[in-house]
């Protein structure tokens, strides 16, 4: 199965405002300073990942589920949005700080849930 670029679009725009939405919970519970120009940036940097792989990597043998309910790509796309969020951050320094490992991973596992339910 392929999908449409519409159905990525609607991942791609889910996972970011999740993102947005879990980098703002987890600042204010975790004491973490951030911006709201390094969150958008966040944000956008997870929606982006989901897009890009979602689009490189759109072809039958990727989205056809092996596994109920989960395709190669649904897994392989958190892959991409950690190493993305890696690399913000490495140019980044004022959201690497100590809480940043916590946040990647809940911000890579939001890319797995966003790949699964909505494509």
């Amino acid at each position: 199965m392929v999908f449409s670029l519409t159905q990525m679009a609607v991942s791609t725009i889910v996972g970011a405002v999740l993102a947005y939405l879990v980098v703002l919970v987890y600042a204010r519970h975790s004491g973490m300073q951030m911006t709201t120009l390094d969150g958008l940036l966040i944000a956008a940097t997870v929606g982006l990942s989901i897009l890009i792989w979602r689009e490189a990597g759109n072809t039958p043998s990727l989205n056809d589920d092996p596994i109920p309910v989960v395709s190669p790509n649904d897994v392989l796309a958190p892959v991409l949005t950690y190493v993305c969020l890696g690399l913000l951050a490495a140019f980044r320094s004022s959201i690497a700080g100590s809480d940043w490992p916590r946040l990647r991973a809940l911000l890579t596992l939001v890319s797995l849930v966003v790949n699964v339910v909505t494509i």
